[in-house]
C-alpha cells in the first residue's frame, strides 16, 4: 500500500466516523424526545386517575335519581272467576244409560253352557238285586261248610286309600259306586262300576270368562267356558285395540257403550258396534 492509498483510506474513515457520529446524535436526540414523550404520557395518566370519581359514589348518585314506579293495580282474579261461574247455566244431568240385566245374563250365559247333569243317586238296591241276578247259582257246600248269601253284600260308606281291601268289596267313593276285582292296594285293583259327579269347579280367568271344570268319579274331566258381557269403563277410546261387549270408553266428551265386538271409532260415520250412553255437556265460556 502505497501512500496516496493510505491518504484515500484514512480521509474515507474520516467520512465514516463523521456519519456515524451525526448517526449517533441524531439516535440520541430521537430517543430523549421519546423518553420527553413517555414522562409527559405517564403525568397524563396519572392526572387522569386523579379527576376520574370513584365507581361507587357514581352509581348511588345515578340510582338515587331514579324514580321507583308504582305498581300497578291488579284485578281481582278471584272475584272475577267466581262472577263468571255465577254466569254459567248449570247444565241439565244426562239420563243415565239403560244398563243390561246383569243377572239375567248369567243365568242366560250359564243356561247355554252344556254342564253336564249329574247322575242321580245309584239304586244301591237295585243294582246289588241285579248283580246277584247275573251270578250264578251257589251249590250247596259240605256239610260244615260256612257259605255267604249274596245279599249279605255290604257297601262301605267310602274307601280308604291307607288301607287294603279283599276282592269282591263294594264302597262309594267321589260321588260313584266301587267294586275291588282284586286284594287292593291304594287305589289299585278298584274299578268304577257306576260313574258320578266327584266335583264341580268354577275358575275366572279375567273380568267376563268363566270356566266350568265337571270331575267324575271316574277321573275323566269335562270343561266348559263362557263369557258374561257385564259392563266396563275402559277409559278414553284407544285406536287400534279391540273392544267387546260390555266395555264403555271416553270419546269426543261423551261416554260410549260397546254391544258388538269392533275397533271403529265412536261416533264417526260407517262406525259399528257403539251407542252413546252419556252425550257430552256444553262448555263453559268465561266472560
Amino acid at each position: 500500500m502505497n501512500e496516496r492509498d493510505m491518504s484515500l483510506l484514512k480521509a474515507v474513515s474520516e467520512a465514516v466516523k463523521e456519519q456515524l457520529s451525526a448517526l449517533q446524535e441524531k439516535y440520541l436526540s430521537e430517543l430523549k424526545e421519546q423518553s420527553d414523550e413517555l414522562s409527559r404520557l405517564r403525568n397524563l395518566v396519572e392526572e387522569h386517575k386523579k379527576s376520574v370519581p370513584e365507581m361507587d359514589s357514581v352509581v348511588r348518585s345515578v340510582l338515587e335519581k331514579i324514580t321507583v314506579p308504582a305498581a300497578p293495580e291488579l284485578p281481582d282474579i278471584g272475584k272475577m272467576v267466581n262472577d263468571a261461574v255465577a254466569e254459567i247455566p248449570a247444565p241439565v244431568a244426562p239420563a243415565p244409560p239403560e244398563l243390561p240385566d246383569i243377572a239375567k245374563m248369567v243365568r242366560d250365559a250359564v243356561a247355554d253352557v252344556e254342564i253336564p247333569k249329574p247322575a242321580p243317586h245309584p239304586d244301591i238296591a237295585k243294582m246289588v238285586k241285579d248283580a246277584v241276578a247275573e251270578l250264578p247259582k251257589p251249590t250247596d257246600g259240605e256239610p260244615g261248610e260256612d257259605g255267604k248269601d249274596a245279599l249279605q253284600l255290604e257297601i262301605m260308606p267310602e274307601i280308604f286309600p291307607e288301607k287294603s281291601y279283599p276282592r269282591g268289596s263294594y264302597a262309594i267313593h267321589s260321588g260313584g259306586l266301587w267294586r275291588s276285582y282284586q286284594k287292593t292296594a291304594g287305589m289299585t285293583g278298584w274299578e268304577c262300576l257306576v260313574d258320578g259327579i266327584s266335583s264341580i269347579d268354577i275358575s275366572q280367568s279375567d273380568e267376563r270368562h268363566f270356566t266350568v271344570v265337571a270331575t267324575k268319579s271316574s277321573g275323566e274331566k269335562t270343561e266348559k267356558s263362557f263369557s258374561v258381557p257385564v259392563m266396563i269403563y275402559r277409559d278414553i277410546f284407544k285406536e287400534g285395540q279391540k273392544y267387546y261387549p260390555g266395555d264403555s270408553v271416553t270419546w269426543g266428551g261423551s261416554v260410549w257403550y260397546c254391544h258388538l265386538e269392533t275397533g271403529d271409532k265412536p261416533g264417526e260415520a260407517g262406525s259399528k258396534g257403539w251407542k252413546l250412553a252419556v252425550k257430552r255437556g256444553r262448555d263453559a265460556r268465561v266472560k
